[in-house]
């Protein structure tokens, strides 16, 4: 992103050089320009046309490609196709990880987050940080909200196992 001043916010509140910006990193990480307009609500022409223009600022030097900026558009366009990025407690602290990371472990490991992330729900809220060291820029509430997300997206991952488990246990035994 660069200092220049932003164009005008739209009526969603992004404003113009943002959007562009958009268009021009989700095309760089594959989606194509209809996916981007339906992300963005804009056609698929101004999708293409955002993105042209950001390249142009590119080309001549008025902004830079940033990893950090690429990171950013990485992260939204997985949580937009579902993949929520989730803080989880266990007994090492605290733990970041996207939905489909989490997707892979096995139900044991599952479990055993799920119910780590339920401990630190039902803990005294001033006791919490006596048993876990308080994460960079502490908000007190904000760690309930994220675990509490983590609970919901790990609960849902072990009731898939189990319907998946239920499904090939009666693969293999057909009399039930």
């Amino acid at each position: 992103m660069d200092s220049r001043p932003s164009r005008a916010a739209g009526e969603d509140g992004m404003d113009d050089d943002t959007l562009d910006e958009g268009c021009y990193y989700l095309s760089r990480l594959g989606l194509s320009a209809r996916d981007i307009g339906r992300r963005f609500e804009i056609s698929v022409g101004d999708a293409l046309k955002r993105g042209k223009r950001y390249q142009t600022r590119l080309d001549r030097g008025e902004t830079v490609e940033d990893p950090v900026s690429l990171d950013f558009w990485k992260s939204v366009r997985e949580e937009a196709e579902g993949n929520v990025k989730v803080t989880f407690v266990s007994g090492k602290g605290f733990h970041h990880a996207w939905r489909s990371d989490l997707k892979g472990f096995d139900g044991a490991t599952l479990l055993a987050i799920y119910e780590s992330c339920k401990d630190f729900l039902n803990m005294d809220p001033n006791a919490r940080f006596l048993q876990y060291d308080a994460p960079k820029n502490y908000d007190p509430l904000a760690m309930q909200r994220e675990i509490s997300k983590a609970v919901v997206v790990v609960g849902n991952l072990l009731e898939e196992k189990w319907k998946e488990e239920q499904r090939k246990a009666s693969r293999e035994d057909p009399s039930h």
